[in-house]
């Protein structure tokens, strides 16, 4: 074999190795796509599924309650009004936020007779800040939601977030009311066998039973109340900011608070390229073994090649 077929030899190997080793490489990387476009799909379609199975099995307008006589009781419960939780949220830039606080305050005030109320307030300033930050959260008949809300967005020189969130809780409530008057009879069941109770064990054992009814009534009364309050009465958080323009010059000049993000901003970089050489050397570093492995492979073969023709060029 002659030099210059040797070396075509060689360097057929080397194409046939590396078009092995993209191969390997694509379908890797195909295979990745595939998981990474296909997982959500698939995640989302599982979850549709046991959401489905779970409402199927929550859900019922007619549980059923113990036997009595030989027959099975049953519950029928009427769908009620829509029962509607309406929560909101709203951050404004104000001239000062303490006459706003107050401004709103005034405006629970004046549906004080119809049930709101102030749920919690709190300031926040730094020792340079003329005005403070202000976060209230307040409780306001749902039927004038929309109107306070109106209200509130109007006391900002500008609205900085405005959210609206309507949840329908009429199934989980149906469910509820269902599941109370189950209850409910099995516990006036329980009374009625422990009245007639013949031996010690029967009537420990019905007490027992009798017991856990009552708790599990009282749970759901509790969660009855809850909702129903909730759809009465509308929650609304409020974040209150100072506006830049009603803020004297430098006001906001912090060169301490400046030095602390700066020293924040050095220590989040350095975490993340730890972070990066930990991901690189558990993800990529395997990689680069392998490829160098290949590498050396197909190097060792190109000597050996070499180291063959050379001979036979020399006797040649």
């Amino acid at each position: 074999m002659s030099k210059e077929q040797a070396e075509k030899h060689a360097k057929s190997i080397v194409k046939k190795l590396l078009w092995v080793v993209v191969g390997i490489v694509l379908s890797l990387a195909v295979v990745c796509v595939v998981l990474i476009v296909m997982g959500p799909m698939v995640g989302n379609v599982f979850s549709t599924i046991n959401d489905s199975l779970s409402s199927i099995e929550s859900y019922s307008l007619s549980p059923t309650l113990p036997v009595s006589n030989g027959y099975r009781q049953s519950v029928v419960v009427q769908v009620p009004q829509r029962v509607i939780i309406r929560d909101g949220y709203i951050s404004l830039a104000v001239k000062d936020t303490r006459a706003s606080s107050e401004a709103v305050g005034q405006m629970v005030k004046e549906m004080e007779t119809e049930g709101a109320f102030v749920v919690a307030s709190q300031e926040t300033s730094g020792t340079d800040d003329p005005m403070p930050e202000i976060r209230m959260t307040i409780r306001i008949p749902a039927e004038r939601f929309d109107e306070v809300m109106d209200r509130l967005a109007a006391l900002g020189v500008k609205v900085l977030e405005r959210r609206e969130v309507a949840e329908d809780v009429t199934e989980e409530y149906v469910d509820l009311q269902a599941r109370l008057e189950a209850m409910e009879a099995a516990r006036e069941r329980l009374k009625e066998i422990m009245s007639k109770a013949e031996t010690v064990e029967e009537l420990l054992s019905a007490e027992q039973q009798l017991t856990a009814r009552e708790t599990e009534i009282e749970s759901i009364q509790g969660r009855l109340e809850y909702l129903t309050q909730s759809a009465k009465m509308s929650k609304i958080e409020i974040t209150l900011l100072p506006s830049e323009l009603n803020l004297p010059l430098g006001a906001k000049w912090q060169p301490g608070e400046t030095a602390r993000n700066a020293y924040r901003g050095l220590v989040k970089s350095a975490q993340g390229a730890i972070n990066l050489l930990i991901y690189f050397g558990i993800v990529g570093l395997p990689w680069l073994v392998i490829l160098g492995l290949i590498a050396f492979g197909v190097r060792r073969i190109i000597i050996r090649y070499r180291a063959k023709s050379s001979p036979m060029d020399k006797s040649t």
